[in-house]
């Protein structure tokens, strides 16, 4: 994708580069990792995407439907301030400064935002887009390498689908390839209609591994592994093993029937059916609910030790 092609494209959707802080935000709401690292003076500290803390923003915020909010964070904040935003008042504005890759290749574009309840990541959420994205990818220095680790995981995903090699690329062009392809899709399909289904690649599989294990096993670690079950399906062995070169992802140990019931549950099924993201090849994703659940069955059993 030309540059020039995605600078209009990080335009149209509100994402831009700069510095954390020009962000703004009347209220800035961070996790502590962030407000810690890069100096933040957070008006509210948050742990977590769950309706307890929901409901602990909703009764702390002191403003009105003109005001803004901005979240500095990695995807499970940006996720929470979100939806916070979508529902506080019947919705006002919000600003995101992603601080982790995953936030800044996937997690804070293109306005899905929610919160995790004991049955299922993001099960009650909202389409909200933010009035703006600031990327700064300076706040990437500070990243944990596990947190790169997970970053990197999506980064895979994206180029798999794209058909480009973005992992390869220098950090700055890495991030911004991402954020344009994601930005298309979602600028195509806001509320995941058709055509942003595909960006789910990995993921059916990786949530199960993630749900069978109380959330223990890292979300890049299991859409690491997700992307090989959805590679094997797709009879793609060589991609499959560039996933293993890269990410290197190990088998995790969970609970296989637990994981599967897991799977079984996931919110993209289609009249009881499994849906998955498959490939052709790299740059040709397609949705699917014609694989046999043996197959299927099978394919997330080689995930777990």
């Amino acid at each position: 994708m030309p540059r020039t092609r995605d600078g209009a494209l990080l335009a149209a959707a509100g994402i831009r580069f700069g510095s954390h802080a020009e962000a703004g935000g009347d209220v800035i709401v961070a996790d502590a990792r962030a407000a810690e690292a890069h100096g933040i003076a957070a008006a509210e500290l948050v742990d977590g995407k769950t309706l307890a803390e929901a409901e602990r923003l909703w009764d702390a915020l002191r403003i009105d439907r003109s005001s803004t909010l901005a979240a500095v964070g990695g995807g499970t904040t940006t996720d929470l301030v979100g939806f916070v935003a979508a529902t506080y008042m019947r919705g006002i504005d919000w600003i995101t400064v992603p601080s982790t890759l995953v936030g800044q290749v996937d997690a804070s574009i293109g306005g899905k935002v929610g919160i995790d309840t004991p049955q299922g990541k993001n099960l009650v959420g909202a389409f909200h887009w933010p009035a703006a994205t600031v990327i700064d990818t300076s706040l990437l220095q500070t990243l944990p390498d596990e947190e790169r680790r997970n970053g990197l995981a999506e980064v895979v995903k994206t180029g798999l689908l794209a058909g480009e090699p973005y992992w390869a690329l220098g950090s700055e062009e890495m991030v911004r390839s991402c954020a344009a392809f994601k930005a298309a899709i979602c600028l195509r399909d806001p509320y995941e209609a058709g055509d942003r289904a595909q960006l789910n690649l990995g993921h059916t599989f990786g949530h199960a591994l993630e749900a069978a294990s109380d959330y223990t096993v890292s979300h890049g670690r299991a859409v690491a592994l997700g992307l090989l079950a959805a590679l094997r399906l797709s009879g793609l062995e060589d991609d499959a093993r560039v996933v293993q070169d890269v990410l290197g992802p190990a088998p995790v140990a969970v609970d296989r029937d637990r994981a599967w019931a897991a799977l079984q549950r996931d919110k993209k099924a289609l009249a009881g059916r499994i849906r998955l993201v498959l490939l052709e090849r790299p740059g040709e994703p397609r949705v699917t609910s014609e694989v046999e659940p043996e197959r299927v069955r099978a394919a997330l059993d080689a995930l777990i030790a």
